[in-house]
C-alpha cells in the first residue's frame, strides 16, 4: 500500500483544512490515467514534497475545441462558488466538504500559490507605493494582498497558478495557468503567454520532452517566475528598456532563456549591474 497523501488548503473561512488525497477518484477523473496505471501515483509522490502549498484539484477545459491549444480553470463549489474540488473522499469541496460529480470532460492538475521572496527588491518597494496610492474602492486591493505573505517578518510574492494534465498526457506538455492578476501585480505587459481568458497559459515550451510534471514546475515554471520578478524589478526602477537594450533582446526573447540556464548569464549579469549598489552592512 502507498503512503496516504495529506494535503492541507486555508479556505476563505480562515479554517486549514486537510484530507487525504483519494488517489482513486483522481485518477477517474483523468481519462489519460487508464492508458498507464500506476503513472499518477508517481506524478503525485514526486511534486507533492517539493511543492507542498499546491493541492490536487479538478478542474474543466477552456475550450471545447479540440484542436485549440489547451488551457483549464478549477472546478468551483456551486455552493461556496470560489473553493477549488478536491479529490477528498471521491470529489469534494475544500471548503464544506460537499460532494460534486465531475463532469465528463474534467481535467485534472494541482492549484496554489507559489511563493517567491521579495524583501528588498525594488518591486516590493514600488508595489507598496502603488498599494498606498489605491483608493480604498479598488478591487485589486484584496486580490494584491492575498498574493503577499508575511513569513518570519519577510515578504514573499506567492501568485496563483494552475498545472493541469494535458489530456494526452504524457506525450503533450501541460498547461501552466495565471490568473488575470498576475502581470498587472508585477506591473508588466503579459508576454510569451497564449490568451486563454480570463486566464494567461505560460508559453514554456517550443519542443516538448515527456517529464514528470514536478520537473516542468521545477525547471520552466519557477524559472519563469524568478524571470518575471527581475524583470519587475527593472520596471520598478525605470530601467527596462535600458537592460533589453543592452541585451539586444524583446521581452519576449528574453523569456526564451527559460529553461536555458547556460543563455541567462547575460541577463542576470545586466541585472545586477543595473541594480543599486548596497553599502557595507
Amino acid at each position: 500500500m502507498p503512503d496516504a497523501v495529506v494535503q492541507k488548503k486555508a479556505v476563505r473561512s480562515g479554517e486549514v483544512r486537510s484530507w487525504e488525497l483519494d488517489l482513486e477518484a483522481m485518477a477517474a477523473a483523468a481519462r489519460w490515467s487508464r492508458r498507464q496505471p500506476g503513472l499518477l501515483q508517481a506524478e503525485v509522490e514526486q511534486l507533492q514534497p517539493s511543492f507542498p502549498t499546491l493541492v490536487a484539484a479538478l478542474g474543466s477545459p477552456l475550450s471545447e475545441d479540440e484542436g485549440w491549444i489547451e488551457a483549464a480553470e478549477p472546478m468551483l463549489c456551486p455552493s461556496c462558488r470560489d473553493e477549488l474540488v478536491v479529490f477528498d473522499r471521491g470529489t469534494r469541496c475544500a471548503a464544506c466538504s460537499r460532494q460534486i460529480e465531475p463532469p465528463q470532460r474534467s481535467v485534472v492538475g494541482f492549484v496554489g500559490r507559489i511563493p517567491a521572496l521579495i524583501s528588498g527588491r525594488p518591486f516590493l518597494d514600488q508595489l507598496d507605493r502603488r498599494l498606498a496610492r489605491m483608493g480604498s474602492r479598488d478591487p485589486r486591493i484584496e486580490i494584491f494582498k492575498r498574493s503577499l505573505l508575511q513569513v518570519g517578518g519577510k515578504t514573499y510574492l506567492a501568485p496563483r497558478f494552475g498545472i493541469w494534465f494535458s489530456r494526452s498526457w504524457p506525450h503533450a506538455d501541460p498547461p501552466v495557468m495565471v490568473w488575470p492578476e498576475y502581470f498587472d501585480l508585477l506591473d508588466l505587459p503579459p508576454d510569451h503567454v497564449y490568451m486563454a481568458p480570463p486566464y494567461y497559459r505560460l508559453c514554456l515550451y517550443a519542443r516538448w520532452l515527456e517529464q514528470p510534471l514536478c520537473s516542468v514546475l521545477q525547471n520552466r515554471v519557477v524559472p519563469r517566475l524568478l524571470i518575471d520578478l527581475m524583470m519587475a524589478d527593472l520596471k520598478a526602477m525605470g530601467k527596462l528598456d535600458l537592460a533589453l537594450a543592452r541585451l539586444d533582446a524583446s521581452l519576449y526573447e528574453v523569456y526564451n532563456m527559460v529553461g536555458h540556464p547556460e543563455q541567462g548569464d547575460e541577463l542576470r549579469q545586466v541585472y545586477e549591474d543595473l541594480l543599486p549598489q548596497r553599502g557595507p552592512g
